[in-house]
């Protein structure tokens, strides 16, 4: 075994439960990173009673022997982690301090002790961040990103203090992450970490330009680049229609684009980046990316994802050629692609087929289930009023409840005009109205309605090719 080679069983053991829950919070998670070398599980056998009694001897015969001071610290701390055991803590950590004298530096045994007083701070020993910290000054640049911060570990334990107490104070969580970014600048944690606290609060110019500080100081980080490309999306969102928002999203897939490189592999790089790219009508760029993603990853999920983007685009064939490649990967009957793609090619009696599996195995369903219900059972004539009252209605927004209303008569049409307020709902607002035309025989006020819908450029609603579909039908394309 190569002097002070940590062995990997080891790096497990000394993760204990709070840096577990550090990982729920914290991207990164570890802090401790593999060796080099040939690694040997010899000293952390399931007798380690036996071993700590064998190396005392050796330590006691060989007193300034460094390497057997770290397999004995080894030892102890394998002990402190099975048993629970403060003692057998303390005396890893005075072997550990021993080598230290005897080798003043080494980087393995400073990391190491160092990583013992991290989780002591996320316990909540406030002794323990000054011997942590002191310790994390010693380490050099490179190796200081391998580990997480001192003021993490601060952060940690007030994030699950707060947690089990239910008292939320986020300035102290805020203090401890901008500490955190002062003692490790180069590291890509707390910055995310922060962002994403930022973003849960809609502070969305303090996340970005958290993030953006963040890839000033590191150029290589594709979970800096992702996030700052998330955070992008989340603020389109938040207006309501992220159609109305198109810089944003310009600038998401900027970020996403420059994530990809440094992980070319992500499957969920391509997965936004195909998402982003029709909202845009780049639909080109999305079949690619959407192809990239099936590639990566041929879930039934991805196939069925990109089997829904040639749908939108009118290419039913090809959709349903994936389709049927998502259904022999096991494709969830619950996924929406079941009926949506029949849907979008005007196949009512397959989509009545499919939708009735999807309602099966829905527990609650949305507004907008319960008129694809209505939808597809008129275009079929298959009534489904005697399976729809059996789920739970769920509404998920003010404007949810307004399209429902309508289309219970419960609403006027003038009334859902003036609730309205973006494209996104101005898209339903059309079509819905449209549809209503449809069936009472209103020819040009269904054409002029779906047009409208069409005119709205929400390129991945469900409206946009039901709304071609219909005008196709009515001799208008």
């Amino acid at each position: 075994m190569t002097l002070f080679q940590q062995p990997s069983t080891t790096r497990g053991m000394l993760l204990n439960a709070a840096l577990l829950m550090a990982t729920l919070v914290l991207v990164g998670g570890c802090s401790q990173q593999p060796h080099t070398g040939t690694t040997t599980t010899a000293i952390i056998s399931s007798n380690t009673t036996a071993e700590i009694a064998a190396l005392e001897m050796q330590v006691q015969q060989t007193p300034n022997n460094a390497e057997l001071h770290y397999k004995l610290g080894l030892a102890y701390i394998v002990h402190a982690e099975k048993n629970d055991s403060p003692r057998s803590r303390e005396l890893a950590i005075k072997n550990f301090r021993k080598v230290l004298k005897l080798v003043p530096g080494n980087i393995a045994t400073l990391k190491l002790l160092y990583n013992i007083y991290y989780e002591d701070i996320v316990a909540g020993n406030e002794k323990a961040f000054i011997k942590a910290t002191n310790l994390f000054n010693q380490l050099p640049d490179e190796v200081q990103k391998d580990v997480n911060a001192p003021s993490l570990g601060v952060f940690l334990h007030r994030y699950m203090a707060q947690k089990k107490s239910g008292k939320k104070n986020l300035p102290e969580l805020y203090g401890a992450l901008l500490a955190a970014l002062r003692e490790q600048p180069t590291s890509d944690k707390a910055y995310i970490q922060l962002a994403k606290m930022y973003r849960e609060e809609s502070y969305y110019p303090l996340a970005l330009a958290t993030l953006k500080l963040g890839a000033e100081q590191i150029s290589n980080s594709q979970e800096l680049y992702e996030a700052i490309a998330n955070t992008y999306e989340a603020r389109a969102e938040a207006s309501g229609c992220s159609y109305d928002k198109p810089t944003y999203i310009e600038d998401a897939i900027h970020f996403y684009q420059q994530a990809v490189p440094l992980a070319p592999t992500n499957a969920e790089l391509h997965y936004a980046l195909a998402r982003l790219y029709l909202d845009q009508n780049r639909y080109q760029l999305a079949l690619h990316e959407a192809g990239i993603l099936v590639d990566l990853e041929p879930s039934a999920e991805n196939i069925a994802f990109s089997a829904q983007n040639y749908s939108i685009l009118g290419r039913a064939h090809t959709a349903q050629q994936l389709l049927e490649r998502a259904k022999i990967q096991g494709l969830a009957a619950s996924d929406s692609a079941y009926h949506e793609i029949y849907m979008n090619s005007g196949e009512w009696m397959k989509a009545a087929l499919s939708f009735t599996d999807y309602l099966q195995a829905q527990q609650n369903i949305s507004v907008y289930d319960a008129i694809k219900a209505d939808i597809i059972g008129q275009q079929a004539d298959i009534d489904f009023s005697k399976l729809t009252p059996q789920k739970k209605l769920v509404f998920n927004s003010e404007w949810e409840a307004a399209i429902y209303a309508f289309w219970t008569n419960k609403m006027t049409r003038s009334q859902l005009e003036q609730t309205a307020k973006n494209r996104c709902e101005r898209t339903e607002y059309f079509f819905y109205s449209g549809y209503r035309d449809y069936r009472a025989g209103n020819i040009t006020a269904a054409r002029n309605n779906f047009s409208a819908a069409l005119q709205q450029n929400t390129y991945r609603f469900i409206e946009r090719p039901l709304a071609r579909h219909f005008l196709t039908g009515l001799g208008t394309k």
